[in-house]
């Protein structure tokens, strides 16, 4: 009896010894070692018929199938959660940024804040957007469209719009009526001013002049899409052109059934020019959870996630497996047809001038 009682008793320690090491374990590990912190833009997946849905189906997916979870902190545009990364430096809180396009992309590696990676199945995405935006893989594509001049034309007759060149643009008939984004911190904007810039590169002549005479006539800039838009979709505002997307054709069809809002181009020497935007995601350097951060990456550019895009994001998704709906055959504008006037300003000028040139916008409207 007294063997069996010094048994038990040992037993006893034992167990309460393991019960105090897990205790120990688990409560001395870091918290949130499976939250995954995305940065990204506001309206990142919610143009659809039902964005809460939509989120659901791929932020709360990946929640379920890695045991983990996904916090997203929005901001106004994605230079905006660019910049938040670069201030951030050394000790980053998030894990991945979404929305690095091709011309965000050059402060991103100036400011040495991403990482690279390249996903294991990248090579679902078309080839010829992951070399025009990043081919050193410190981002990847996951969607492309191209910039254009949106307009509604119940309130703008289309014959308007028909040879429209960056000229009539700044015109008193055309900038009162126009409301365009803050290239400083809305990267439509950046791309709208690069396309611009190209313009007056081909053309000849002084592109800031062209800021001057715009403003003066009226032009209203704001500071996001998602700003510009809605004072675009508010007729009281009277501002019926706004710097958007060649996809928003498709989109009006899809949620009015009608074709009122209509995308134009530039036209330049009898022939129509447009700017291509190419968005990726990315790892912030020295992530807190980069092991997730990978996983998600890939996951983000599989068709499981992109087959979203197309009617919830409104542009076209890089993954070239997923096929597209009736609305983009129909009634969006198909970049791989159109004459691209990102081929006037290679990357490495933009890399090297992008800076000056953002200081010369400020100068000329005043800012």
């Amino acid at each position: 009896m007294r063997w069996r009682g010094e048994v038990i008793l040992a037993l006893a320690v034992v167990v309460i010894a393991v019960l105090g090491f897990s205790y120990w374990y688990l409560t001395s590990q870091p918290s949130g070692e499976r939250k995954l912190v995305i940065y990204t833009y506001e309206s990142l997946l919610k143009w659809g018929d039902d964005p809460n849905a939509t989120r659901q189906a791929v932020f709360g997916e990946f929640e379920r199938r890695y045991n983990c979870k996904v916090e997203i902190r929005e901001f106004d545009d994605a230079r905006t959660a660019l910049l938040t990364v670069v201030q951030e430096g050394d000790r980053p809180k998030a894990d991945v940024i979404i929305g690095i396009d091709n011309v965000l992309i050059h402060e991103a590696l100036k400011g040495g804040v991403l990482e690279q990676f390249k996903p294991k199945n990248v090579g679902e995405i078309h080839e010829w957007l992951v070399k025009s935006l990043d081919p050193s893989y410190h981002v990847v594509p996951y969607d492309y469209g191209l910039i254009a001049l949106v307009y509604d034309s119940k309130r703008v007759p289309e014959d308007a719009m028909r040879g429209l060149t960056f000229e009539k643009l700044a015109s008193k008939e055309y900038a009162s009526k126009l409301v365009a984004e803050d290239p400083t911190v809305s990267s439509t904007g950046l791309n709208f001013l690069l396309w611009q810039i190209a313009y007056y590169r081909v053309k000849g002549g002084d592109w800031t002049e062209w800021w001057k005479e715009a403003k003066a006539n009226g032009l209203l800039v704001t500071g996001s899409w998602g700003d510009a838009y809605d004072v675009f979709l508010d007729e009281k505002q009277g501002r019926p052109i706004v710097v958007s997307y060649g996809t928003d054709g498709a989109y009006s069809y899809h949620f009015y059934n009608e074709t009122r809002y209509k995308a134009a181009l530039i036209t330049l020497n009898g022939q129509e020019w447009g700017w291509l935007q190419i968005e990726g995601i990315g790892i912030v350097k020295n992530a807190p959870h980069r092991e997730l951060a990978e996983k998600f990456v890939e996951y983000f550019i599989s068709e499981d996630v992109q087959r979203y895009i197309p009617l919830n994001n409104w542009m076209y998704p890089a993954n070239k497996n997923v096929k597209l709906p009736e609305e983009y055959v129909k009634y969006a504008l198909d970049p791989t047809r159109i004459k691209l006037l990102n081929e006037v300003l290679p990357p490495e000028e933009v890399g090297k001038n992008l800076r000056n040139w953002l200081d010369e916008w400020r100068r000329a409207v005043g800012s």
